[in-house]
């Protein structure tokens, strides 16, 4: 019985490693980086200060290379902590283009679905013409699906990943936390937004 359990085991965690090999491999396809040109570049918030700096490193090249227009943050508002994620990251892009007039952010949105709720409702948006998401590959995928589920005639959305990342347990724990995130997404509305307020905090 012992035995049994330990091979069942062992599959499960063979399965695993392949479904997330599978699947990072696969989301790789979301970078587009080389059809960017112009438009609206959306950087995504992350606490992982080293994910972070790699976000606002692409998304600082594109800008200097004109493949987007102008950079907004997303994302990141934390009311419990008292912080504004998506506000640090853009003065801290600032600090590092010199560009401070080419990008901005939205301090109100708190993690990707609400980023692109409110990203639905800029009249910049609209008028941007185009769009490039800037995070992992597997977010990228994530966040082109909440987008697109948007009501009314948005413009298009590209994605643009920074290099690197290749850390095997890194990338292990990006595809388990994206299949929460994923699973999330998918709930009711009113369950999650209940269970978002808990875990990123309520300000009302």
């Amino acid at each position: 019985m012992t035995r049994r359990i330990g091979k069942l085991l062992l599959w499960l965690v063979i399965a695993d490693l392949a479904a997330t090999l599978l699947f990072w491999g696969a989301t790789r396809l979301s970078d587009q980086t080389g059809k960017a040109s112009g438009g609206l570049g959306v950087v995504f918030y992350t606490d992982n200060a080293a994910d972070a700096s790699a976000r606002i490193d692409k998304g600082i090249s594109l800008l200097k290379k004109k493949k987007v227009d102008r950079l907004l943050m997303v994302g990141g508002h934390r009311p419990q902590d008292g912080r504004l994620g998506s506000q640090e990251m853009a003065l801290l892009a600032a600090r590092r283009s010199g560009l401070s007039g080419r990008i901005s952010a939205d301090v109100e949105s708190r993690d990707t679905i609400s980023g692109l709720s409110n990203l639905a409702k800029r009249a910049d948006t609209l008028e941007s013409g185009k769009i490039v998401f800037i995070s992992n590959c597997m977010h990228v995928l994530r966040a082109k699906a909440i987008y697109s589920s948007h009501k009314g005639k948005q413009p298009k959305a590209l994605g643009a990943c920074p290099s690197g990342g290749y850390n095997p347990l890194d990338i292990w724990r990006r595809a388990h936390y994206e299949a929460a995130a994923w699973a999330l997404f998918l709930l009711p509305e009113g369950a999650r937004d209940a269970i978002i307020d808990t875990l990123r905090g309520d300000e009302n």
